[in-house]
């Protein structure tokens, strides 16, 4: 399987070199696209602003902010366009917020160190009022087309209040349209018979609505650990089917844990282990894949639900290095999505230059063995995980972006471990950066989920 993996990025490495120009940027370029206007794509449009960059962000919906705006649609949005927001009531971040901080940007004082997805929303609007980025941000703009024009970027996108099609050209692209859009699904034999509802957790809004019925919750991943912690108390039976080692709290007593399923019949679950369940509802919280449907093949990219390659610091197109992607990185916190923004808007100005394509080839190869060596496989390829602070100093190196202290990374890693330690409590505790590498935590347990953001 690895020597499959390996000899198939080499070959694929090969096909680019004997087809491809040797493409760099060392000038500001005349006009940058940011698609998307969520976490990264906000990112990446005050970056180019400061650098003195002319630019347009393209979003599909009326509003700015992503996957951290709640949306009570289901399936669709008010415009018909697929949701691409996973928000849901009650939510609270899992991850400490200064580890999510844009750069220089913190949230005021005050705000819970796990402050709540509204919360974290209005901070979001915030940062885009503070740096008056809305005036560049296209509303209602969905992207269904990135085509390479010989030298420039042809953008087509759809006008959802009219319905008309636009197609403008771009001397530089940030594609920053997210990763929680497209729903991974799996398939269970028997899925077709079940007489009860299933969903997705990107389609899940509230627990009310579940209250005395028995749910079946798939995956222990960040949403089905957090929809545990939701629902347990008030369903009639809570059975999560899993196969996370953790140390598993004191849920309800009508929670039951239970191994992978084996089969669905018309009113319940078989178990691998032979075992039984009816069920009313099943929710699968079984993860997101990459979705990036308006990449022509012309882009030079080899995008699928699992990975996008080959992309030279995990963020720049090694064909076309006037593209950039901003939040592919797997297994890390949002603060690198903040500095890959900054390196994007740094090689658009002409701060920097790439090194020319078989350099940056041979040093994503080299990423690719080293993930190989640690057991990966080419899903994989987009993973940073604990090379996160190295990953830090090679763009502060090369583009000169803000340096995120390692104390981030300290944060990140006992916030992981401690999260499957103790997931009942953790987020009672409150965290205080005391300098680029120390931190110190304190229980501070709160009513309710305040806010000293207003909103706007």
């Amino acid at each position: 399987m690895a020597r499959t993996f390996l000899s198939c990025v080499t070959v694929f490495c090969l096909l680019i070199l004997e087809v491809t120009d040797v493409l760099t940027v060392g000038k500001p370029v005349n006009r940058a696209c940011v698609i998307g206007a969520g976490y990264s794509g906000l990112a990446a449009a005050r970056y180019l602003q400061q650098y003195g960059v002319t630019y347009t962000v393209f979003e599909a919906t009326r509003h700015v902010g992503g996957t951290w705006r709640f949306d009570p649609h289901v399936g669709t949005d008010e415009d018909g366009l697929p949701l691409f927001t996973s928000q849901y009531k009650y939510l609270r971040t899992n991850t400490p917020r200064h580890t999510m901080e844009y750069s220089s940007f913190p949230f005021p004082e005050g705000t819970p160190s796990y402050p709540s997805g509204t919360c974290f929303y209005r901070y979001l609007k915030l940062f885009a009022n503070k740096f008056d980025l809305m005036k560049n941000i296209q509303l209602r703009s969905f992207v269904t087309s990135v085509k390479w024009a010989g030298d420039r970027w042809n953008v087509t996108y759809m006008k959802t209040d009219t319905r008309n099609n636009h197609t403008e050209q771009c001397d530089f692209i940030v594609v920053a349209s997210g990763e929680y859009r497209l729903p991974s699904w799996p398939k269970i034999e028997g899925q077709n018979l079940f007489r009860g509802n299933i969903i997705h957790s990107h389609d899940y809004k509230e627990p009310e609505p579940y209250a005395n019925r028995r749910v079946l919750l798939v995956g222990a991943g960040a949403s089905g650990l957090d929809l545990a912690t939701h629902l347990s108390n008030i369903t009639s039976k809570l059975v999560h089917s899993h196969h996370l080692q953790y140390n598993q709290p004191n849920f309800s007593p009508t929670y039951v844990k239970k191994p992978d399923i084996k089969e669905f019949t018309s009113n319940g679950v078989i178990f691998q282990d032979g075992t039984f369940e009816e069920i009313d509802d099943v929710i699968f919280c079984t993860g997101y894949e990459f979705d990036h449907p308006f990449l022509e093949q012309t882009t030079g990219v080899t995008s699928t639900g699992k990975y996008v390659l080959p992309l030279y610091q995990q963020t720049v197109n090694i064909r076309h290095p006037t593209m950039t992607f901003v939040g592919m990185s797997k297994g890390v916190i949002n603060r690198v999505m903040d500095a890959q923004a900054e390196y994007s808007a740094a090689l658009a100005a002409g701060k920097f230059q790439l090194p020319n394509q078989e350099t940056m080839l041979k040093m994503w190869l080299d990423h690719v063995y080293y993930l190989q060596a640690q057991g990966k496989k080419i899903v994989d390829v987009n993973l940073i995980g604990n090379q996160m602070d190295i990953y830090f100093a090679n763009l502060t190196s090369e583009a000169g972006v803000v340096r995120a202290p390692p104390v981030l990374t300290e944060i990140r890693d006992f916030n992981a471990k401690n999260r499957l330690e103790d997931l009942l409590n953790y987020r009672d505790y409150d965290y205080e950066l005391i300098d680029d590498k120390h931190y110190k935590r304190w229980y501070n347990k709160r009513e309710g989920f305040p806010c000293p953001i207003q909103d706007s």
